[in-house]
């Protein structure tokens, strides 16, 4: 247990001592339907694993029409499978990969943040086709509208071409940011105890419980509900889009175990959900 901590910690790129929120940010009190979700049931599970030797760390899960892409941290690599976890394949990286996004069908970029790096990768053909050099750590990676937002410090975002072109810079609501998702206009951020929605570095809302306090990865569906992962109470996490109502959908007792990652197929209303070594499907 201890080393899984001092590994997640790493993995987030940051040390445990806690640091105070900014205060700049005026809540915007625009009401928002609430549609959560109220069916959710398990598709398929596998194991990633191709065999018992392999020492996986999975950090990051997405789903593009009936493949999936894993990132594994710990050995510089990409997985890629088919939706029943069959075909199971590799793409091998120069630096560990944690965050991800889909740019299209055939390309993902990831975010490398202690090499300051993010790779647009073809998973068709397995080649990195271009590299971008970020000027701090980054972090969390969302792409929308022909652009990346990247968690930069972690304290703000850089909003760039696929060149690597800053177009501007977006202040965040805490110095602890490490993953967000574009959701529509709207930007959906975490750090490790909080879920913030804002617009433009403006805040609409915040959600915090104490019972919550080591959030690592989230994803937003097609209603604009908020799904995180904790990873040390082994629970998913699903608030409202106006962040005023929420449950847990998923705890250990489904089977997570130390989860990272978590997706969203808004196309076909698939959840996908990872520990460090399986994987999830739920319909929603």
């Amino acid at each position: 247990m201890k080393q899984r901590s001092n590994d997640k910690q790493i993995l987030l790129g940051y040390n445990t001592q806690i640091e105070p929120n900014k205060e700049e940010f005026a809540p915007d009190q625009t009401p928002v339907k609430t549609n959560l979700p109220v069916s959710v049931t398990l598709r398929q599970q596998f194991n990633i694993k191709k065999s018992t030797n392999e020492k996986l760390y999975i950090t990051n899960c997405i789903k593009i029409d009936n493949t999936l892409v894993f990132t594994d941290w710990n050995n510089k690599q990409l997985i890629i499978c088919n939706v029943d976890g069959t075909d199971i394949h590799h793409i091998p990286l120069s630096y560990k990969p944690n965050y991800m996004t889909v740019i299209n069908i055939n390309t993902v970029a990831v975010s490398c943040f202690y090499d300051r790096t993010i790779l647009i990768i073809n998973i068709s053909t397995g080649s990195v086709t271009s590299t971008i050099n970020t000027s701090g750590d980054c972090y969390g990676i969302s792409y929308n509208d022909n652009n990346l937002y990247v968690v930069i410090g972690p304290s703000i975002i850089h909003v760039m071409d696929l060149t690597g072109k800053v177009i501007r810079t977006i202040p965040l609501p805490s110095d602890r940011i490490h993953d967000i998702t574009v959701d529509r206009d709207r930007l959906v951020c975490i750090d490790t105890t909080s879920i913030y929605c804002s617009l433009e570095g403006k805040l609409i809302w915040k959600f915090k419980k104490d019972k919550y306090q080591d959030l690592v990865r989230v994803t937003t569906d097609d209603e604009g509900n908020v799904y995180v992962t904790d990873y040390n109470i082994n629970t998913v996490v699903v608030l409202s889009n106006d962040g005023k109502h929420h449950r847990k959908l998923f705890t250990e007792s489904d089977g997570l175990n130390k989860q990272w990652g978590i997706y969203f197929d808004k196309k076909d209303k698939i959840l996908l959900v990872c520990n460090v070594h399986d994987a999830f499907l739920f319909d929603v």
